[in-house]
């Protein structure tokens, strides 16, 4: 989630999702680091993890039902409740914004061998920080069933900015094989939940996908 519209604002439609959704809804948090994903004057590059801070207290105060501004009004609805986030990146602020504001850390779509150093990362954090339990867990994985090209094109398309070391290992699991090793190898890492991610807009990678997982 990167925003460019007002927190408050934000934070109701949100809330207005996660009622739609009947409480499913999860928020993934992260900062950012491509500049061309902030190109709206006033929300540059630059700044972004004190207006990362500022929303999120935000959030929490809007979901609260406490008022909005001036006035007596809550932005949201009696019984809306505090919709739980997870939260990205490979920064230890990431960590530190997890442990204060959310449920757990979701990492990208790398090799388990790349992503398992960052989970024991946020794990450690957690027990630091002295939050009960465990962290939630997800890890992203992008596939392509159908047409693997254009999803290869689409992910070095997404990551042509990004650094060096992301974009070159982003991994793309194109048969059933390499999406059954890696549900594998993640479940080994006690990873609580994978995420697989289309990398086309074909509808149909969906019920791909469906087939193979169940």
């Amino acid at each position: 989630m990167r925003r460019a519209r007002p927190g408050a604002l934000l934070a109701k439609e949100i809330a207005g999702i996660d009622g739609i959704a009947d409480g499913r809804l999860t928020l993934g948090v992260g900062v950012g680091s491509r500049e061309d994903e902030f190109t709206v004057p006033g929300h540059e590059l630059h700044g972004r993890g004190a207006r990362l801070e500022s929303d999120l207290e935000t959030y929490r105060k809007i979901w609260n039902g406490e008022p909005v501004g001036n006035g007596p009004n809550p932005a949201v609805p009696p019984g809306t409740r505090q919709v739980p986030m997870l939260f990205g990146g490979y920064s230890a602020r990431a960590l530190d914004h997890m442990v204060r504001w959310g449920e757990g850390y979701i990492g990208g779509s790398l090799p388990p061998d790349m992503t398992a150093p960052r989970f024991e990362a946020a794990r450690r954090a957690w027990q630091e920080a002295g939050r009960q339990g465990a962290p939630k867990l997800v890890v992203l994985a992008y596939s392509a069933l159908g047409d693997t090209e254009a999803g290869r094109a689409n992910i070095q398309d997404f990551y042509r900015l990004a650094p060096k070391d992301i974009a070159l290992n982003a991994v793309l699991r194109t048969t059933r094989e390499t999406i059954e090793q890696s549900s594998t190898e993640y479940t080994e890492l006690g990873i609580d939940e994978i995420i697989f991610v289309p990398a086309t807009d074909d509808l149909d990678e969906v019920t791909r996908l469906a087939d193979v997982i169940t």
